[in-house]
């Protein structure tokens, strides 16, 4: 029988729920403040402060909202014995936690929220009747008719908390868990109810729904989960102040690649479990391990993406009748545009319709997204714009870091398309196509990448630009092979830079050293479009990897090729850069890139490496005399024994001739952002900083 006719384009998987302790644990111990505070809600003398604790999950594109409701009590059962157990390390929590076990869920869907008769323009009525149609369809048993039901609760929290246990054969000791799914529809619906309106006649539909919610939750034994689209601060700090329920975010965290492996090992077929999906798409050659790593690095992990690209990927071999022979062969089916299309066409809609004032943000997010900068979720753009609703709103996936801080995630299938949908400047498509070109893990939180980033950008911008500037002079004054390679370049584009040769797997040379090589599977595609060679080892060191950067560029007639590599010293360290760390980066780049690609007779080839930092020692800046200098093929640097090798240069840059590159007043916010730690706090760098980075970039385009 072959693959075609074992399953159908129709078919549908039943994908595994992986991954979701956090989240689990988080839930749950709101739910358990809820239950040890509820008398808090019926007492009469009632703190006027308290309030009622829900979880809430604003919208994000493919996190696995509604999969995650839908599989919660689920997932406590599994976690209750491993993430759980320090939940219960309490008796009070170990006795919640086992009546949770037991709990009833009831999924209530808010886009079959309508108004209702008898009283038709009550969104509390038309709340509690959706709730008591979806609690018998779920059992099985006819509707009641909506007179009967109205006349049954006589809007009655106590009423309906008792119907429903009627109708879903429910103990008084036993938990109702309710899931409110697609809260989102009440920014759509808000005029088809009687809803109340501010002092300044705004109307907040949010306020009224957790209203209700909140005296449903005065009923014993009662839960809530709330997700949907949103505009999640902003809710979060209107219903607190109104309808006294306190939000707590549900993140929703990625997967990771084990989580990712574990997902396709156990995700099957429906209609014929014994076949699993990794061994529909994988054959002997290729391998789940390589599978779940070109997933992470096109989807970023996100759930929906995940679920959206592994159905693509087995209708094309169902399409061809044959698996994946290797990775390379997995990534070419995703880079194309009908796959991509299918997988972001959501997201691609939503961020195309955006309101100017969200766009305007769009750069400074993706710079976000490119250098890992985290951001706390109540930090302001403005008095009326939050940064995790811009994030919420345009689509973009938050990668929590913890309870309230966040990174923005860009995942690779969107880029294309969203790229060709819209209209961006040169810098977004920079970024844009920087994202695309980076693993999606590649970007690390250190002191330098900030740096480095500004510094990729900048220099891109100004080898491209048409406007004369003083660093383009500076270089052709120093070196004269610079001066030959005729500029600006044309078409800049990101695989000029943003090369890092720290990417790669390792290698063993034949003296059984341990090296890392930037050119190995689907990168050796990229290598050799962007830097005209096909592998380049680098020796493996003890701290880092040498140049940060890399970019291209070439004569009009393509007769001299000038590789240069930029390594940036942004450590800031009181003692500055030294000889030994210079001389370091030059050994480590230089040495192996003209034993390995100059010496071939195939081109006329140069390789320049230019150092840039922060801060130079006493001694390099004396010997330098307060001024940048090149160093040719045969010179000696520093007093070394090391020289250039042959049609090489070093190019050290003074710190005045840096601030071409990046302006001192960044500088000297990122000097004190990043003093004390190598991962600082978003506060640190703030957001003045980030758009002063953007206005730098702007002024080159």
């Amino acid at each position: 029988m072959s693959l075609g006719e074992k399953w159908g384009v129709g078919s549908l998987v039943q994908f595994a729920v992986v991954d979701r302790e956090e989240d689990v644990y988080r839930v749950t111990e709101q739910l358990y403040h809820l239950e040890s505070n509820r008398y808090e809600l019926r007492a009469e003398t009632s703190s006027p402060f308290y309030r009622a604790t829900v979880p809430f999950a604003p919208h994000l594109f493919g996190s696995g909202k509604t999969t995650f409701c839908l599989s919660y009590l689920e997932l406590v059962q599994r976690f209750r014995e491993t993430s759980l157990s320090s939940f219960a390390s309490d008796p009070s929590r170990k006795e919640f936690l086992d009546k949770l076990r037991e709990a009833v869920l009831l999924y209530v869907d808010l886009t079959e929220l309508k108004p209702t008769e008898p009283k038709e323009k009550s969104l509390e009525w038309a709340v509690y009747y959706l709730i008591i149609k979806t609690a018998c369809f779920q059992v099985g048993i006819p509707l009641m008719r909506k007179t009967q039901a109205y006349e049954t609760v006589e809007m009655e929290a106590l009423n309906l908390v008792t119907l429903l246990r009627d109708i879903l054969n429910l103990r008084t000791d036993q938990f109702l868990l309710v899931a409110f799914d697609e809260v989102g529809v009440l920014d759509e619906s808000y005029d088809e109810f009687h809803l109340k309106r501010t002092p300044d006649g705004r109307v907040r539909p949010y306020n009224d729904f957790f209203g209700i919610v909140r005296g449903l939750c005065k009923q014993d034994n009662v839960f809530f989960i709330v997700v949907g689209k949103s505009k999640g601060l902003s809710i979060k700090n209107y219903t607190a102040s109104v309808s006294k329920v306190l939000l707590h975010f549900i993140s929703l965290s990625p997967l990771n690649w084990s989580s990712i492996f574990e997902f396709l090992e156990k995700s099957h077929l429906k209609v014929q479990t014994q076949f699993r999906v990794c061994d529909i798409l994988c054959n002997r050659s290729f391998s789940v391990n390589e599978l779940a790593e070109a997933l992470l690095e096109y989807t970023g992990g996100v759930p929906g993406l995940l679920t959206r690209a592994v159905n693509m990927l087995l209708n094309y071999v169902q399409t061809r009748g044959q698996s994946f022979r290797s990775k390379e062969d997995c990534l070419s089916c995703m880079k194309e545009d009908g796959f991509r299309t299918v997988c972001s066409q959501p997201f691609v809609t939503r961020i195309s319709t955006l309101d100017e004032s969200r766009r305007s943000v769009l750069d400074m997010l993706l710079m976000m997204a490119l250098y890992r900068i985290p951001f706390k979720a109540d930090d302001e753009l403005n008095s009326e714009s939050y940064l995790f609703d811009a994030v919420t709103e345009m689509g973009f996936y938050r990668y929590p870091i913890d309870d309230n801080t966040f990174q923005v995630l860009f995942p690779k299938v969107f880029i294309i398309n969203l790229n060709n949908a819209s209209s961006f400047s040169l810098l977004e498509k920079i970024l844009l196509g920087s994202l695309n070109m980076e693993p999606v893990d590649c970007f690390f939180s250190s002191k330098c990448r900030v740096f480095e980033g500004i510094v990729a950008i900048r220099l891109v911008l100004m080898l491209s630009s048409t406007i004369r500037n003083e660093f383009r002079e500076l270089l052709g004054r120093l070196s004269a092979i610079w001066k030959e390679m005729e500029l600006p370049i044309n078409g800049p584009s990101p695989l000029h830079y943003m090369m890092s040769v720290s990417r790669g797997k390792k290698r063993r040379s034949k003296s059984n050293k341990e090296e890392k090589t930037f050119g190995c599977n689907e990168w050796n595609r990229i290598i050799h479009k962007a830097l005209c060679f096909d592998k380049v080892y680098i020796p493996k060191e003890a701290n880092s990897y040498s140049p940060d950067i890399m970019f291209k560029l070439h004569s009009p007639d393509d007769s001299n090729v000038l590789m240069v590599g930029v390594a940036c010293k942004g450590r800031w360290k009181s003692e500055g850069i030294g000889w030994s760390d210079i001389i370091e980066e030059a050994k480590k780049f230089l040495d192996p890139v003209s034993r390995q690609v100059l010496s071939k007779p195939l081109k006329i080839c140069h390789c320049m490496l230019i150092i840039v930092s922060t801060k130079l020692a006493l001694n390099v800046t004396s010997e330098l005399g307060n001024q940048s200098r090149c160093y040719t093929s045969g010179m000696r640097i520093g007093g070394n024994p090391f020289s250039i090798p042959p049609n090489c240069e070093l190019v050290i840059l003074c710190e005045s001739d840096v601030e071409m590159l990046i302006d001192r007043e960044i500088l000297n916010g990122l000097e004190r952002a990043f003093s004390t730690s190598d991962n600082p706090p978003f506060g640190d760098l703030g957001f003045n900083l980030l758009r002063r980075a953007r206005d730098s970039f702007m002024s080159w385009q």
